[in-house]
């Protein structure tokens, strides 16, 4: 097992004891209208994205990344090795967390700072985790009745026009926790026993 692989499992056991609320960790979870994928996804009451950078890591793309997250997170935190810890620190918006990684024979985490509710989100970026029938049941449940046929976008659209900010949450949570990993076209990795797959479907 690679020494990041090692962090990441170490993360998750972390975050699923740690984190109130904690249902799933995803690995790897898409983020739409980007090429990037979040190290761990945690869901539950909110859905929270973490960014590993271990010692063999740089943080050339760490911009990038935080300006992906940030459509799409409810609270964000970058897990960083102690060397990166000062330039992170002003790479990272005030909201985002900042947890260091020590490494003595065991994994350990040390929070340097808690996460903040992200400001800004984006709906149209979260509406595209769903897939179709995922759009389709949120909005019966919402008591709307879209039309059978409707494509994927069209759906999204209606959602987009007919719910707030927290509904759209919510179903988006609910959809990943429930989601079923054997119809995902791109595999992720399952940390718990009702983890699904939480990439898009195309």
């Amino acid at each position: 097992m690679s020494a990041e692989a090692v962090v990441r499992a170490a993360l998750r056991a972390h975050l699923l004891t740690s984190t109130a609320g904690a249902q799933d960790a995803v690995e790897e979870l898409w983020v739409p209208r980007s090429h990037e994928r979040a190290d761990l996804a945690v869901l539950g009451r909110t859905m929270d994205g973490f960014e590993i950078k271990t010692d063999r890591d740089t943080l050339r793309r760490l911009p990038r990344q935080i300006g992906a997250y940030g459509r799409l997170f409810d609270r964000c935190t970058v897990v960083i090795a102690e060397k990166h810890c000062e330039k992170a620190t002003g790479l990272v918006p005030a909201w985002w967390g900042m947890t260091t990684i020590a490494v003595n024979g065991c994994v350990s985490f040390e929070t340097v700072r808690k996460p903040r509710q992200n400001p800004g989100p984006d709906p149209e970026t979260l509406v595209r985790l769903l897939w179709r029938d995922e759009a389709m049941m949120a909005l019966r449940e919402l008591g709307a009745e879209p039309d059978p046929k409707a494509h994927r976008a069209s759906l999204w659209s209606e959602l987009l026009a007919t719910t707030t900010l927290p509904q759209l949450r919510r179903a988006v949570r609910g959809a990943l926790i429930g989601r079923d990993a054997t119809q995902a076209r791109i595999a992720t990795r399952r940390f718990s026993s009702s983890l699904t797959a939480a990439t898009a479907r195309p």
